[in-house]
């Protein structure tokens, strides 16, 4: 399954439609309003049309939230070698709403954090 950012300029390849997505309360995933599924970073493809993303990494430094550079959605975030985990979670509100209607959605207190 494919899914892009708003003017094609990213292209993510997953290996499969989520069978949920997580949404997180935490003051940044809240604001970007994110549905984030989580893979290992050997399973997805990430393609540029024209640009490759740019990032921000903020506080502890294990996220890089990654946006398009040119449509400035944000497409997906990686883990840094700070974070414990090797991951990397992409923003499943780029797919079509059909696709979503039929995902779990799961609420996540990162807030608390």
């Amino acid at each position: 399954m494919e899914i892009t950012c708003h003017c094609d300029n990213v292209r993510i390849e997953l290996p499969s439609i989520p069978k949920e997505v997580g949404k997180c309360n935490c003051s940044i995933c809240s604001r970007y309003s994110a549905l984030w599924a989580y893979y290992s970073p050997d399973e997805i493809t990430i393609s540029y049309a024209k640009e490759k993303t740019v990032f921000y990494i903020w506080g502890d430094k294990e996220v890089e939230f990654h946006r398009c550079s040119i449509c400035g959605c944000v497409t997906h975030y990686i883990t840094t070698p700070k974070c414990d985990e090797d991951m990397l979670a992409v923003n499943m509100r780029m797919a079509e709403n059909d696709v979503l209607k039929g995902i779990f959605v799961r609420d996540i207190d990162g807030a608390s954090r």
